[in-house]
């Protein structure tokens, strides 16, 4: 498994391995923040990058199954390009959609992977705030990503030829101060293997198709709840993954989304906080939020003989001697 590498003082692209073109194999300088020619970061503020093992295409057509192959190589040591071309169909045609895509990531890493279209050229605010979400979520989690391009001359990544490209690159890292996307291309048009795009270019190659992105359930996480479900660790955490999309509560002034071993309850006045196990149970009893005890203003934790949460108006500890859960209130 590779790992998330962060960087505080970004590097240019000086000592990396040249390009080689489409129809040739090669590898680049796999993980390297600054690998191959092309667009340099800006000096002096974070990023994240992913460690992968980065390949040019071996065909003019297998963008497809190379981007594949870098995207699998930030969790697991990838299939060849050749198995991976015949996994997704594709032909001297290319391969014909994300969808086939995410469907061998998931047949490799299990059940983990979405896909993404973006009908709408240029894409809507709901869209691009969506892609970004799943950019910082995706990589986060340490898991690249895959997109499905259409560039045209007016709007080039680095070193690409004056024609519009049909084309699969890999997304393996994000900038979260400059909102710059790091770019793994398997095509290594004029040796510009590796290069950081802005999230607006990236977000305008996309449409009118598609990407494949790390979910974690069928549900999506934001705001204050998303950043509670990280600190806690994510899909890794006890949580789980996401059953629900961010919901409104039915006081209208709440939000919480449902997990496979918990939820997240947010609102104005207490911020974001997880409520699981016996002592949700208990909350669920009372009435959730509309019940005495209004909203969570606590993660559960340990206490003498077992667990506590605490709510706006109370709180409930869970007896592991006994096996009960006691309501508390001032």
């Amino acid at each position: 498994m590779k790992s998330v590498i962060w960087f505080s003082i970004l590097v240019g692209c000086a000592g990396t391995a040249p390009g080689v073109g489409p129809g040739s194999a090669g590898d680049g300088d796999a993980g390297d923040a600054g690998g191959g020619s092309g667009a340099g970061p800006i000096a002096g503020v974070a990023q994240k990058v992913l460690a992968h093992d980065y390949q040019v295409q071996q065909t003019s057509y297998w963008c497809g199954p190379a981007a594949t192959r870098i995207a699998l190589s930030t969790r697991m040591a990838p299939p060849s390009q050749q198995a991976l071309a015949t996994e997704l169909g594709t032909t001297t045609d290319g391969t014909d959609t994300i969808d086939l895509v995410t469907g061998v990531v998931d047949r490799h890493l299990g059940p983990r992977y979405a896909s993404v279209l973006m009908p709408d050229d240029p894409p809507t605010p709901a869209q691009r705030d969506r892609l970004w979400h799943d950019i910082t979520l995706s990589i986060d989690a340490g898991h690249g990503m895959v997109a499905n391009i259409v560039a045209p001359p007016s709007n080039h990544p680095p070193g690409y030829p004056n024609e519009t490209i049909f084309h699969y690159i890999a997304l393996v890292g994000y900038n979260p101060d400059t909102r710059e996307v790091f770019v793994a291309d398997p095509a290594s048009f004029s040796g510009n293997q590796h290069y950081w795009l802005s999230f607006d270019q990236t977000a305008t190659l996309i449409p009118p198709k598609g990407y494949a992105t790390y979910r974690c359930g069928a549900g999506r996480t934001g705001g204050e709840i998303d950043g509670r479900y990280r600190a806690l660790g994510g899909c890794d955490s006890f949580l789980g993954p996401a059953l629900t999309d961010e919901t409104a509560a039915p006081d209208g002034a709440g939000r919480y989304n449902v997990f496979e071993h918990g939820s997240i309850y947010w609102s104005p006045a207490t911020g974001a906080f997880e409520v699981h196990g016996a002592i949700r149970d208990k909350w669920a009893e009372l009435g959730w939020e509309a019940g005495p005890l209004g909203y969570p203003i606590s993660d559960e934790y340990a206490v003498a003989d077992g667990r506590r949460s605490d709510f706006e108006h109370g709180a409930i500890v869970w007896t592991a001697s006994t096996g009960t859960s006691t309501v508390t209130t001032p």
